[in-house]
């Protein structure tokens, strides 16, 4: 039987094989095939599948593959892909579905099925629990469908040479931690015409260098070193599948998903007055103020891409991210997250200004911040914990409970407290407008954290 507990909030994602092998796989391709049958109408819809580079994807992909056709589902299997040029694939190719097997950033022990619909419609939350049930209950349909292949990169690079023609070369570097990125952008940016100067390239889902986590600083110190030495204009860093990406600036500063998400956003409203643009409860308050300012409608939304892409749809929005690194740019796109679409619209920004990317970030007010904190508490008991620690803190300080809790400190100063939907864990984030108040915040949040032995923050 299936661990339910794989299926996620945002994907099915567990540990190989303790949770997910080659038969595990093959039901879930039943369930999904189930499920999409049912919800196109089709008796033998078609889906496209990929994989990244993870040692035991191609196990996990054939189990699935051979579970969609066993229920009567076509499949076009594209091989190594990153999510976002899977999605592409199922947006151009009218599919009716997609999966990619990926578990995006997590360690190379996990692995997982990102699921989407027609135009890269996740498949999230209570769908998902959907297909667990019509697997428990044995509810799978039979039928007998085909397997083709198909090359679509062509067609990506091609829809990127339309999008992005640039006033001046940029040399960059770029780290893809030994994810599928690395055969996919490094290639894509020198046909686009920049300098690119590749780190970790090599697909290795062991990733020996570092883990595959763009928005944690420790995975940044090769990049951050190389652009140094270099003299590069600045450096981007990719995930484990493609869809999440960090930047660094030419002096070797990372500017976390927050600023960059400014950036971006001051950007697009240039051109796109009075359009809404989504970001998350894990957001800061200036991003919220600074969207207003530029004539914006500041939209918050639960934490996770999926709920970004649905806030986006609600509100028609120009623009959306999460402080996760995932962007939403469907300015002359589509409305899903596209790493690589984010680096192009920052190497534009950077390319049309005679500054130096770092000073493009010097007009936004100073705030500081705490990198976010990931404690680990078990999946068995971290909505407790979750509940404990909203009730302690509810009647204290001004709040809000769209996700998890968000606490008002006052002068700017906000701490974010919510459940991991990927892994074992507590997400901490803290913010203020001066160091002092940051401490003291800090102070207060997990001076009452630390108190939990539950959660473990060795």
């Amino acid at each position: 039987m299936l661990n339910k507990k794989i299926f996620r909030a945002y994907d099915i994602r567990g540990v190989y094989p303790e949770d997910l092998d080659g038969v595990n796989a093959e039901l879930i391709g039943k369930g999904f095939g189930t499920y999409v049958i049912h919800i196109s109408g089709n008796k033998n819809p078609w889906i496209v599948v990929g994989r990244d580079g993870r040692s035991h994807s191609p196990e996990l992909q054939e189990g699935f593959i051979k579970g969609l056709t066993e229920t009567g589902c076509n499949v076009a299997d594209i091989g190594l892909a990153t999510s976002p040029f899977l999605y592409f694939v199922n947006t151009i190719g009218e599919f009716d579905a997609g999966c990619n097997i990926t578990a995006s950033h997590n360690p190379k022990e996990y692995n997982g099925f990102k699921l989407i619909l027609k135009k890269g419609h996740a498949v999230f939350g209570d769908d998902l629990q959907e297909i667990y049930k019509l697997i428990h209950e044995k509810k799978l349909l039979s039928g007998k469908g085909e397997k083709k292949t198909g090359d679509y990169r062509a067609s990506y690079l091609q829809k990127f040479g339309f999008m992005f023609r640039y006033p001046r070369k940029l040399k960059i570097v770029v780290d893809t931690a030994n994810g599928i990125a690395g055969m996919y952008y490094p290639e894509m940016l020198r046909a686009l015409g920049h300098e690119v100067i590749g780190l970790y390239t090599e697909l290795d889902g062991s990733f020996p260098n570092h883990e595959p986590d763009p928005i944690v600083e420790k995975n940044l110190e090769a990049l951050k070193k190389k652009i140094i030495e270099t003299g590069a204009h600045l450096g981007l860093a990719f995930d484990g599948d493609g869809d999440r990406v960090g930047l660094v600036t030419e002096k070797g500063e990372f500017m976390n998903a927050d600023k960059t998400l400014m950036l971006l956003a001051k950007d697009a409203l240039s051109r796109h007055k009075n359009r809404a643009v989504v970001f998350t409860v894990s957001n800061s308050q200036t991003l919220f103020d600074l969207v207003r300012e530029w004539g914006g409608k500041p939209v918050m939304c639960k934490v996770g891409h999926s709920y970004v892409e649905a806030a986006m749809n609600e509100n028609d929005a120009i623009i959306g991210g999460e402080q996760s690194g995932h962007f939403f740019l469907p300015e002359n796109y589509y409305p899903y997250d596209d790493a690589l679409v984010t680096a192009c619209r920052i190497l534009m920004i950077a390319a049309k200004s005679d500054k130096p990317v770092s000073q493009l970030f010097d007009e936004f007010p100073k705030t500081y911040s705490e990198a976010e904190m990931r404690p680990h508490c078990d999946d068995d008991v971290k909505f407790e914990m979750l509940e404990k620690i909203k009730t302690y803190f509810a009647d204290k300080y001004p709040n809000t409970m769209m996700d998890g809790i968000r606490l008002d400190f006052g002068r700017g100063g906000w701490a974010g407290i919510r459940v991991s939907n990927t892994s074992p864990r507590i997400s901490v984030t803290m913010e203020a407008q001066t160091p002092k108040h940051l401490e003291e915040i800090k102070g207060i949040v997990l001076g009452h954290l630390k108190g939990y032995p539950e959660i473990r923050w060795d």
